[in-house]
């Protein structure tokens, strides 16, 4: 678990103001620190965010998150009932009771921001969640994945039009880009490294989520570590995540067995035996963004 300094009640309320102010300011050119979560479609971005906030959201072939989806993780005292809310442009704030709706209220959201051909929209959602096993507040903001080729009704721009969102969002040097990449994919190809790399050359405000860990090959030890063939130096490091198999997904196994099941999968297989614990597991990946967060604001 974190140490409290990480999630003391000033750094709390710290970022609550933070947040309410970038919200206000969205169509400002003003900048301030922000996490963004970034990839190619269908790297497990998805896998990764609920692995981190505990909440199922929107899974699909194609594009899953279509607008800036701003995801708010608050802790709450064990004594409090869990909850989540919502609300974006033209559609009121609601209160979801049961974490289950959040996929539907999501997609809601989407449609009415969207529409529903596929295409993107630059207008954020806001999705606020709190609950009990959260380890520390933290804000990620989620954008759309990596598509090159357009479907059925998608506009024939909607590589470009992703681009120039990322671009957007990544390119203030008060942003924090989190990269979602395969364990099996060599991180320099990687195009949203590529993007980031033109506003931040020397890799000074990137990190990886490494997903799909499952599925590793030779050599993810030091690769982790940002030694050997297709890793990556940054400064900020990587943190390896174990995603959801489609079977615990249908079987809707709770995260926190999913937890114990990540934890023990690191423990077990003898490629991270002399890895450090930094670079493993979604409890690592909160610690380091949230210490990242604080240092940053």
């Amino acid at each position: 678990m974190l140490t409290n300094e990480l999630n003391t009640p000033e750094s709390r309320r710290l970022l609550k103001v933070v947040d309410e102010m970038r919200e206000i300011l969205h169509h400002e050119k003003i900048s301030l620190p922000h996490i963004v979560v970034v990839g190619d479609q269908s790297v497990g971005k998805s896998s990764v965010l609920e692995a981190l906030s505990g909440v199922q959201l929107p899974r699909a072939q194609n594009i899953c998150t279509r607008c800036p989806l701003e995801l708010r993780l608050k802790n709450i005292p064990s004594t409090e009932t869990e909850y989540a809310t919502i609300r974006c442009e033209n559609m009121a704030e609601i209160r979801i009771n049961n974490f289950l709706d959040i996929m539907d209220k999501v997609t809601d959201c989407t449609v009415q921001l969207a529409g529903a051909n596929m295409n993107v929209s630059s207008k954020p959602i806001y999705l606020t969640v709190y609950k009990k096993d959260i380890q520390a507040d933290l804000t990620l903001i989620d954008l759309p994945g990596i598509t090159r080729n357009p479907i059925g009704e998608q506009s024939k721009t909607i590589y470009e039009d992703i681009v120039e969102l990322i671009e957007h969002y990544i390119e203030p040097p008060t942003a924090i880009v989190l990269h979602v990449i395969p364990s099996s994919v060599d991180f320099t190809t990687s195009e949203s490294i590529q993007l980031a790399k033109e506003t931040d050359p020397h890799c000074e405000r990137q990190l990886i989520a490494v997903s799909k860990i499952d599925k590793y090959d030779k050599g993810i030890g030091e690769k982790l570590q940002g030694i050997g063939p297709g890793s990556m130096a940054l400064k900020l490091g990587c943190v390896a995540v174990l995603n959801r198999t489609q079977e615990e997904i249908d079987q809707n196994i709770p995260f926190d067995e999913m937890r114990r099941r990540e934890q023990q999968f690191f423990r077990s297989h003898k490629a991270f035996e002399d890895v450090s614990e930094q670079y493993l597991g979604s409890e690592q990946l909160v610690k380091r963004l949230a210490s990242i967060h604080i240092s940053w604001t």
